[in-house]
């Protein structure tokens, strides 16, 4: 873009939010970059009215938009051959309603995680979205993402517990979308289908939730095993036993102090119920965490996210956990590489990192898992460095849905100005 475009944009930006929410000198522009692909301007609305101004005035002239959060996930997908304008989402970050009696709560899609917990903690309640950077993390990016951590074994992922959904689409247009309202576009869900959608087919001003109580106490017992196949025996017997615990997750030996796969089952309520959990598991537990220690556990889980510069999120049937793990685990020593397991073990919701090796051996690695995964499973590369992502397919093979994807992205972002080039299509 040249210097007299960015400057007749950066005139038009500031008439629509204002002074001090303009960002155009290259210095301040450089540290929020996109895979190495600078932004031209960046822009902070500060109301929805503004937030449908911008994106009009993109949709006219063919500007690329990407929305952004807290700037933690834009690593995820393909690198973008232009950024005009990088929507900066951080002064929606009022609570527009909160109802501790009903359980439900309304939130601007710039509020973070962190201080959406300490609001709740107050009030013994939960939006159970545990995941790494909840300081940075902002709900809306979130949603874009399809964030989720060891809780969406009990509580499900964003979907299951997001009421409804304010955004603008692509084009400038206000809508809404959720259980109380008409479905549109061809009548698919709209709620549903913007998390998940990583900026592509709207921008996210706020959403609404359902809300949970904290158990009053948690506990968590860990059961090490030498081989993944007595892990996964251990797993089924969790599964198939007549406990309900909020959290079952795997971790290969790597993934912890230990030099064992470790199945770590987290359960809450009364002192008579974790009682019953520490007699229904028995022997195939080694120990039990509590207090600081368990907090520390799960802490320490969730900066796995923070490991290796490549990493996978992949999700199969149960069923077919322990096959693919060890797949996976069998092509990282074939090609050399460091190799770390985690993740929701009894809903196949699984993810590896991998460290070492030469880029050609991470490609393989990713071709190779492909090959084997079931019809119904998908690999997706959410961590890759940027030299390496031409030569690797982040998304995988393109879903039997396309068409309905393409349909759907046309109506809400008819010229292809949000995040262009970086999801499936």
């Amino acid at each position: 873009m040249s210097v007299a475009t960015t400057t007749a944009l950066a005139s038009a930006l500031l008439g629509i939010v204002g002074d001090n929410h303009v960002i155009e000198a290259p210095a301040q522009l450089t540290p929020i970059a996109v895979d190495g692909v600078t932004p031209a301007i960046a822009v902070s609305p500060g109301s929805v009215e503004e937030v449908a101004a911008v994106l009009a005035y993109a949709n006219e002239r063919n500007l690329v938009v990407a929305p952004a959060g807290g700037l933690v996930h834009q690593e995820i997908g393909r690198t973008p051959q232009q950024i005009d304008i990088l929507l900066r989402m951080d002064r929606f970050s009022a609570i527009e309603h909160y109802d501790p009696g009903d359980l439900t709560i309304g939130i601007g899609a710039g509020t973070t995680l962190s201080e959406i917990q300490a609001m709740l903690r107050d009030q013994g309640q939960l939006l159970p979205i545990d995941i790494a950077n909840a300081d940075r993390v902002t709900i809306g990016g979130a949603m874009a993402v399809a964030a989720h951590g060891p809780l969406k074994h009990f509580y499900g992922g964003v979907r299951e517990f997001c009421l409804g959904v304010r955004f603008v689409s692509g084009d400038g247009k206000t809508a809404k979308g959720g259980a109380r309202v008409v479905k549109n576009v061809a009548g698919f869900d709209i709620m549903k289908l913007l998390i998940g959608s990583y900026g592509t087919l709207a921008v996210i001003t706020s959403a609404s939730f359902k809300l949970f109580p904290m158990p009053s106490v948690t506990r968590t017992f860990l059961g090490q095993f030498a081989t993944l196949q007595e892990a996964i025996e251990f797993r089924d017997f969790v599964i198939n036993s007549p406990l309900s615990p909020i959290c079952v997750e795997i971790l290969s030996p790597s993934a912890s102090d230990e030099a064992s796969w470790t199945i770590a089952v987290r359960a809450g309520g009364s002192e008579r119920v974790l009682a019953r959990y520490a007699s229904e598991l028995g022997s195939g537990v080694t120990k039990s965490l509590d207090g600081f220690e368990e907090q520390k556990f799960w802490d320490e889980a969730q900066k796995l996210g923070e490991s290796g510069p490549v990493q996978l999120r992949v999700s199969v049937p149960a069923s077919d956990v322990a096959r693919v793990i060890a797949e996976v685990e069998g092509l990282a020593a074939e090609h050399q590489l460091g190799f770390t397991a985690w993740g929701r073990v009894a809903i196949g919701s699984l993810l590896f990192a991998f460290a070492g090796g030469m880029a050609e051996s991470y490609v393989n690695v990713v071709e190779g898992l492909r090959r084997t995964m079931p019809r119904d499973g998908s690999a997706v590369v959410t961590r890759c460095p940027v030299a390496l992502k031409p030569a690797m397919n982040v998304w995988g093979t393109s879903p039997t849905d396309i068409k309905a994807m393409a349909a759907i992205k046309r109506a809400l972002d008819p010229k292809d100005i949000l995040n262009r080039g970086r999801f499936l299509l």
